[in-house]
Order: structure tokens, then sequence, then C-alpha cells
């Protein structure tokens, strides 16, 4: 993978913008995305964003532990750890189905759901577990129940199973998951934030002590999802070109319950419940009245929420933040009665 210096290099070599400006750039996209990508990933979306492609990288292949959020044209080579049945599903009327496969090497292991008509790929192909597969094409998208990332294959994603001598040595491949990736992620233990390590899947109750006061909201494609970007006055998805974006929410601040702080980290419905208004209310606010007076009617600060999530390491700070599946204000009462029940009381 390109080093931040040498994407840097090139955006600039090829947007015409200096160097410093494109750093800035950078440093700016980190800030706007609340430091859930690296420097490397915010420089592949700048680079984008610029109309500069850096795909030359990921066309020859990338390890798991490599691939970032939003990264177009992957290629990975990976053995198989786990495949999961194929499943049928109904969402608001339409049925489909869909089949995960969990790819791993020396690196880690990442996620690839195929779905609908991608799932007879793997009877024509004959996956089984253990088997090499070539991912050619794939883009890649923030996984809703881990810190990770997943792979989609899309319009213009492949795979190829190699075999034979042409198999290459994948050496110390990672183990696989311990469930199914479609299944909840276990139950949230109640722990105190002095006591959290990267990797728990945990409940925590505090009281709300800061809220990072930036644009709360991004503009996404109502058909995918995925984030839309600004372009000549409208905005496009990489996928279906012009589109008039819907909004999605994202808000970051620390939670203290005495033993310690934490950065946690709300997405769409769960900032929703935070903030008090849906994502719509949320834009047309902030724009209305710019960030300081939008910021200034905010009540949460000083209330008790009750957090749900799974504790990860910030690429960027590299400090410990939950990243929230669930948050709700505490019941001061039902809190009470726990309490006084863990006194024995």
């Amino acid at each position: 993978m390109l080093s931040a210096e040498e994407l840097v290099r090139e955006i600039s070599g090829k947007s015409g913008k200096g160097k410093e400006e494109v750093k800035r750039l950078i440093e700016e996209k980190q800030v706007e995305l609340s430091g859930l990508v690296s420097e490397e990933g915010a420089a592949y979306i700048v680079g984008r964003e610029l109309g500069v492609e850096l795909i030359r990288d990921t066309r020859r292949g990338l390890k798991i532990k490599n691939i970032l959020p939003d990264m177009r044209s992957v290629n990975i080579t990976a053995k198989v750890v786990s495949s999961f049945e194929p499943r049928e599903f109904d969402r608001n009327g339409k049925k489909g189905v869909v089949a995960s496969l969990i790819l791993g090497d020396d690196t880690g292991t990442i996620r690839l759901p195929l779905w609908n008509d991608e799932v007879k790929l793997i009877s024509s192909l004959g996956i089984d577990q253990d088997d090499i597969l070539e991912v050619s094409g794939a883009w890649a998208k923030p996984d809703k129940r881990s810190d990770g990332v997943e792979l989609r294959l899309g319009k213009r994603g492949e795979i190829k199973k190699i075999e034979g001598a042409d198999a290459p040595d994948m050496g110390a491949v990672q183990s696989a998951p311990p469930s199914d990736p479609k299944a909840p992620a276990g139950p949230a233990q109640l722990m105190e934030i002095g006591r959290l390590k990267p990797g728990m899947n945990v409940q925590v109750k505090g009281c709300l002590v800061q809220v990072y006061k930036r644009k709360p909201y991004f503009e996404v494609c109502p058909q995918c999802g995925s984030r839309a970007e600004e372009k000549e006055g409208g905005f496009v998805c990489k996928d279906h070109g012009a589109v008039e974006p819907t909004y999605n929410l994202l808000l970051s601040g620390v939670i203290d319950d005495g033993t310690g702080n934490i950065r946690f980290v709300l997405f769409r419905d769960q900032a929703e419940k935070m903030l008090g208004k849906s994502a719509d209310d949320v834009k047309r606010e902030f724009d209305k009245e710019g960030p300081e007076s939008f910021w200034a009617k905010f009540g949460g600060l000083g209330k008790d929420f009750t957090i749900e999530g799974r504790v990860k390491t910030n690429d960027f700070s590299n400090e410990t933040e939950i990243l929230a599946n669930s948050v709700a204000e505490t019941d001061v009462k039902e809190e009470s009665k726990r309490l006084l029940k863990s006194l024995g009381k």
C-alpha cells in the first residue's frame, strides 16, 4: 500500500494542488470522519474527490489488514476460512438470498457477503472451506457489525478459484470469527470504562461530558447507501451516477463513569436518538443556524446514557473507543435499584 507521503505526492501531481494544501485536505477529511479512517484512507477519499484515482496499488493485490472503507478495484488472494449457508430474507416486501464467505490471509480476515445471483458462484465454482480465491474488482465498505470493513463484488467484482500448482502458499492464515457473521456479536457485558479493552462487546453507563462539534451529517446514495460525492453542484454515486442524496448522521463524544472516560461513535438511528432529531431535521437546522448555534442548543451534555458496542482502537489517534450499536438515556430510578441490588441492599 502506498504511504501517506507517496499519496500526497501523487494527488498533488495529478490535481495541480500544492502538497501542503493536499495535506490540509487530508487532515480535514480525518476530522470530518471523526478519525474513523487512517491518514492513508483519508488520502484515497480526498484523491477521489479531486478526480484522482489512486487504484494502482489496489490492482496489484492487497493484504487484508490494508483494506480501507471506500476503496475501489480491490484485489486480494485469500483462503476461505469459513463459509455460511445461503439464507433467504424479506426486506420491505422484496425477497432475496445472501451467503457469506470469511476470507483470510496472514494479516487478518474479512467478510465477503454474496447477494442474490452472486450466491450461485459458490456452487458454480465449487467453493469450499480452505479453497484459495482471487477476488478482483471488489469494493470495500464499513462492516456494520464490527469495527472493520467488508468486501462487496458489485457490478465489476469477480471471483476466481485458484487450484493446483497455481495456488500460492498462504502462510499462517488467520482464524475465522467464531460465529456466523450475520449473528449478533454476543451478549454485551456491563463493564466499568476503566476496564475496557479492544475487542470487547460491552455495555457502559456514564455521563456525557463532551460532544465533538463537527458537521453531524453526510450525504449518501439513496439506492446503495454509499457516500455520495459533491461534484459540479450536485452529488454523484460511483455506482449509480448522479443522485439526489439522502442523509446519514455521525456523532461522537465522550462518556465518563467515574472509573475512566472513553470516546464513542454513533451512526444513523443511534445518532438520531442522542440528538433527538431525524437526519433531515439535523441537516436543516445545522445548515440554517450554523455549527455554534446548533451545538449550543444540544441538551445531552450532563445526562446519563447507556451505550452498547464494540471496543476498538482508533487508527488515527491510537486511543480506545466504542463503536456503538445501541444508545439510550439511562433510567436513573432503575439504575439506582440495580446499584442497590449489587450492594446487597
